[in-house]
């Protein structure tokens, strides 16, 4: 009787470990994020060729559902360019990479400091965007203005733009 139970229990084990072994798992785990699901203290860098492009630290990444992040205490840093933007939080778009940053965005250089209540970068155009009010303050000048397009090589305040130069 000890035999055939325990040739039945060795067979029942091989069954179940070959049932698993023979699933394809694509590499990676599955994890399923959703309501109530969310990470404290995170931190993400993106690298290229062995070199910093960015990194974004979180005092809490909270998902709402499966492509939507809700971000809180929001700072990134762009080394190369040596600019840190801090944000009250923000909301990241996992599928299209999308960004909306908002509440008392600060984001300084050594240069110069640029601050605004809400932020919108678009992945695909490689663009930031803002309609509200944006001002920038240098060593020597400040420029205000209503809607912000920046690319890669520039930024334009669109409308009721102000400027001082020289003073504060």
């Amino acid at each position: 009787m000890r035999k055939l139970l325990f040739v039945f229990a060795t067979l029942f084990f091989l069954g179940v470990t070959g049932f698993y072994l023979s699933q394809d798992f694509g590499g990676k785990a599955k994890i399923s994020l959703g309501d109530q699901s969310y990470m404290d203290e995170i931190s993400i860098t993106q690298k290229k060729d062995g070199v910093v492009k960015w990194a974004l630290n979180a005092k809490r990444a909270e998902f709402l559902n499966n492509s939507d992040v809700k971000l809180a205490g929001l700072k990134i840093s762009f080394p190369e360019k040596g600019l840190v933007l801090t944000s009250e939080g923000g909301l990241y778009n996992i599928e299209d990479k999308d960004l909306e940053i908002s509440g008392h965005i600060n984001a300084s250089t050594k240069d110069f400091e640029i601050m605004a209540a809400r932020l919108y970068w678009d992945a695909a155009k490689n663009e930031l965007i803002s309609d509200d009010k944006v001002k920038i303050v240098g060593k020597k000048f400040a420029v205000e203005g209503e809607g912000l397009t920046a690319t890669k090589d520039k930024a334009k305040l669109n409308s009721n733009v102000k400027a001082v130069f020289g003073g504060k």
